[in-house]
């Protein structure tokens, strides 16, 4: 028995026991790895938990097996019409052969779905939303009604900071470091200095330090991504490369000493160099962090994201730059992805909260309380909800 059959195997196992979490993360590992296992999106298709998801999986079937009948029935049964025609009827077995046909109630539970649909408001409907409060906008709007937010804008390309970016930014500091502790140690030696120059100590400090506080603002500027800063960075750059190769062209030779031997001058220029190149290569390719692209600022998700951490990690993302309706988007599928993370449900529902839903953060709420396991989080939870409640009571 293959891997995937042995995962298939045991992810319906699971299923039949009633432990759904684990047959849909199992079912996700197979259908990765195999795209073309219908028996594996016919069984995932009972462990979603939102009907969008659901009829994916069925309609995944179908492009495998266009007479699949299982999955055409759940297809009607969601209310879909069928991508194409149906073929004419094929005998098929009335009993599944062992366990390669699933067993499941296509009613999908209201509980465990993050989109109420006892709740009438905008997340039901197909407005567009403002990505900071989800108050309905139009492509008219150029400011949010309600918020008061220019509904267009530039953002940044990538939302998080790429790996060249961050060693750039640590590579600076530790060169802010060294240049501190040069500055104190070339300013201790200036008691040293004769009384008839007394002004030079006090502005050497003044200078010293004005620079550096520059060049921590820079760092800092870099970080923040602000465009202006790296186009300072590249020209410096150049401009470093240029003064390099003059340097090294007009430099009049110098005899070896034994102060620098002549065995030691290549390994100092190769290490030397290393850096410089190591430097620059760190610069362009943080390229990328500073690019913006103008926007309209609507509430949407990316559809490809499936993972529900990367969601929940998005979600957290969008929160900090204060887009909460983005972020309740995001947190509202991976709760449909993984329903029993009381976490993303507590995260959901102080989206909620803040974006003048009680109702639904009251619910939700709810739905963490009866998932989590831990006696102090749903002390924790009731009270919330309690408090809540004596809020609304008024």
């Amino acid at each position: 028995m293959t891997e995937s059959s042995q995962l298939l195997k045991t992810a319906v196992q699971a299923a039949k026991a009633g432990d759904r979490e684990k047959a849909h993360q199992l079912l996700l590992q197979i259908v990765e790895q195999d795209e073309t296992n219908e028996t594996a999106w016919l069984w995932l298709s009972g462990t979603v938990q939102t009907r969008e998801d659901r009829q994916i999986c069925l309609e995944n079937v179908l492009a495998i097996n266009p007479n699949n009948e299982i999955a055409k029935k759940g297809l009607q049964k969601l209310g879909v019409a069928l991508p194409q025609p149906a073929p004419p009827p094929t005998p098929v077995e009335t009993v599944p052969e062992r366990w390669d046909q699933p067993a499941y109630d296509l009613e999908l539970p209201t509980a465990n779905n993050p989109r109420q649909q006892n709740f009438d408001d905008v997340w039901r409907s197909s407005a567009d939303l403002c990505a900071y409060c989800a108050q309905p906008v139009t492509r008219s709007d150029k400011r949010c009604p309600k918020c008061g937010r220019s509904m267009i804008g530039k953002e940044f390309i990538y939302p998080q900071r790429s790996v060249y970016l961050v060693i750039w930014v640590i590579l600076r500091s530790l060169n802010h470091v060294l240049a501190l502790l040069f500055v104190f140690i070339v300013g201790a030696s200036l008691s040293e200095l004769p009384p008839e120059i007394p002004m030079y100590a006090p502005a050497y400090w003044i200078t010293a330090i004005s620079v550096l506080l520059l060049q921590v603002g820079f760092t800092v500027a870099l970080f923040l991504r602000q465009a202006w800063a790296y186009w300072l960075a590249v020209l410096g750059v150049l401009l470093m490369v240029l003064s390099t190769i003059a340097l090294a062209v007009l430099s009049v030779p110098v005899e070896p000493t034994a102060v620098l031997p002549a065995w030691l001058v290549l390994p100092c220029a190769s290490g030397y160099i290393i850096v410089q190149v190591l430097y620059v290569f760190m610069i362009f390719m943080a390229g990328g962090d500073f690019k913006r692209e103008k926007q309209w600022r609507v509430a949407a998700i990316d559809q490809r994201v499936k993972d529900p951490l990367v969601l929940d990690k998005a979600g957290k993302l969008y929160a900090q730059r204060g887009m909460w309706a983005t972020a309740v988007l995001y947190w509202q599928r991976a709760v449909g992805r993984s329903p029993g993370n009381v976490a993303v449900l507590r995260r959901l529902a102080d989206g909620y909260g803040r974006l003048g839903f009680p109702e639904r953060s009251l619910d939700t709420l709810r739905q963490a309380r009866d998932k989590t396991l831990d006696p102090e989080t749903k002390a924790v939870l009731t009270r919330q909800i309690e408090l809540m409640n004596e809020k609304r009571a008024p």
